[in-house]
């Protein structure tokens, strides 16, 4: 029973959505009656109302196919005759209730009205101006960074300064010798490496976090370090690897290798489309803020902002209406897109 129930409430409501009333067709129902609004002949008559074969197919088609598939037989057509005519005894029945002039209801009908308002105006007469060839390969052009960028690895080294020509050079090798020695014995304590770091590193930029040197590429890495430190760190195959003792003019480095992000080469051809859909979104945001903003100009519009302070309002107001945070509760957001067309490369971490 509880089933059923479940399934008739489901039924109902799906046919409310359809066949929901815009504000024009109530104020014509009552003005003329329904029945001169309606074509084909009359399948089911309720009170005032009617429906006719040709509405009832009509709704039958606004279903998704595997829905409509159900209703073969007069028997399951007569099911969702039903569930209409529920839907419209409801309706009449909130109607003699004076619901109609409800807030809530009206509200509801406002929200539709804006919405078909967005959708003929920007979705369906409003094409837009054409992207250009030039303005992609502009955008392509200004942010060949998101588009083609080289390999960058993260890696962490203890640092053992000592410049080539100082007398106590050797004795520094043997002491970074027998730290990379006991850094491999202990490769399976996680934080040794970054304990040592932070203890014994000469390099004060680093050490405190473990030795740690984020993401660079090998250019960065050669800048920073020299050739040798930098060619030592992007030969290491897996993460977590740690290298061999690698001598550079500033002294020696005990390396280890923890993430790698891999080359990024996305030519203007591949990625064209993406490139048009964005542009082509951000002008229609521009047009949806033109027409706001006419609308403002056209409209005898007073902001009283002395008065907002008077607002008392919780912090989780929009999430008891069950809305996203940010979203306005009564206009539609304006078309727009994504603030990036590409999807960084996924930089490959230790297990921890």
């Amino acid at each position: 029973m509880i089933k059923n129930a479940l399934t008739i409430a489901a039924m109902v409501l799906a046919a409310a959505s359809l066949a929901a009333c815009s504000p024009e067709a109530s104020q014509e129902k009552k003005e003329s009656g329904a029945t001169a609004q309606k074509t084909g002949e009359v399948v089911a008559v309720i009170g005032n109302d009617v429906i006719t074969l040709d509405e009832l197919k009509a709704k039958m088609e606004e279903q998704a196919p595997f829905i409509r598939a159900r209703y073969d037989t007069t028997e399951r057509k007569r099911e969702f005759l039903d569930n209409l005519v529920r839907f419209e005894l409801l309706a009449q029945e909130a109607q003699k209730r004076g619901l109609a002039d409800d807030p809530d209801v009206q509200a509801a009908m406002k929200k539709t009205m804006v919405q078909k308002l967005m959708r003929s105006e920007f979705d369906e007469s409003k094409a837009g101006p054409e992207v250009t060839e030039a303005a992609m390969r502009a955008f392509y052009d200004e942010n060949v960074n998101d588009f083609v960028k080289p390999e960058r690895v993260r890696s962490s080294h203890i640092f053992f300064a000592a410049a080539k020509g100082d007398a106590g050079r050797a004795k520094v090798k043997t002491e970074a010798t027998r730290a990379l020695a006991e850094m491999r014995k202990s490769a399976a304590d996680k934080n040794a490496f970054s304990n040592l770091a932070k203890t014994r590193s000469d390099d004060d930029a680093s050490k405190r976090a473990g030795g740690d040197l984020s993401f660079k590429t090998k250019e960065e890495l050669t800048e920073a370090w020299g050739p040798e430190f930098a060619n030592a760190v992007v030969a290491l195959a897996e993460i977590g690897d740690i290298g061999n003792l690698v001598e550079s003019d500033k002294g020696f480095h005990v390396i280890r290798i923890t993430g790698r992000q891999n080359a990024l080469d996305r030519p203007f051809d591949s990625v064209k489309g993406q490139i048009e859909s964005r542009l082509s979104r951000e002008q229609r945001t521009k047009s949806f803020d033109a027409f706001v903003e006419n609308l403002k100009s056209n409209a005898k519009l007073e902001i009283h902002e002395e008065l907002l302070a008077k607002i008392e309002i919780g912090t989780d107001t929009q999430q008891q209406m069950g809305m996203p945070t940010g979203i306005s509760p009564l206009i539609p957001a304006a078309p727009s897109g994504p603030k990036s067309v590409v999807i960084p490369a996924k930089a490959t971490e230790p297990k921890k």
